[in-house]
């Protein structure tokens, strides 16, 4: 009887712990990160924040010597809104072969297909929607070949 009531409030206590968002993450850093410890991150890893380009609620960083990647949080107080990663390259096929490439993996990783709302050689976009993110994969492959993903949480009620 005593195993029983175990095995019972062990279920109880794994589905109670269950209702926490799994956070995506960037560069191995979760999203769930507050802003400052995100950025503080990025920035042990070699990243500079661009001061030309970030204000209070927006910052820019970029890798020394690594002119084709960005990346920009977007911060609601010390909570992370969305965060983008940018690519840009020099000729279309590389950008179109990274978004395969990128939206393969995260197909991988989350375990489901994306929604693609817009599929042509040089306008893709593939999108991964659950109740507690979105994630998109944009290519835009027009003046200047340009690869983004953003990463954004949905408000969580509480």
């Amino acid at each position: 009887m005593k195993k029983m009531l175990f095995a019972a409030l062990a279920a109880i206590v794994l589905c109670a712990c269950s209702g926490e968002p799994d956070y995506l993450k960037v560069k191995g850093l979760s999203i769930g990160l507050p802003a400052k410890v995100f950025a503080d991150s990025l920035l042990n890893r070699g990243f500079e924040l661009d001061s030309a380009h970030s204000g209070a609620e927006l910052k820019v960083f970029r890798h020394p010597g690594e002119t084709a990647y960005s990346i920009t949080m977007a911060c609601q107080g010390d909570q992370i809104a969305a965060v983008e990663e940018d690519y840009y390259a020099t000729y279309n096929d590389s950008t179109r072969a990274l978004w395969q490439q990128l939206r393969d993996q995260f197909a991988e990783e989350l375990g489901r297909n994306p929604g693609i709302p817009k599929r042509n050689d040089d306008h893709k976009i593939a999108e991964f929607e659950t109740s507690e993110y979105k994630l998109v994969v944009t290519l835009d492959n027009h003046s200047v070949p340009f690869l983004s993903v953003l990463y954004e949480m949905k408000a969580q009620d509480k």
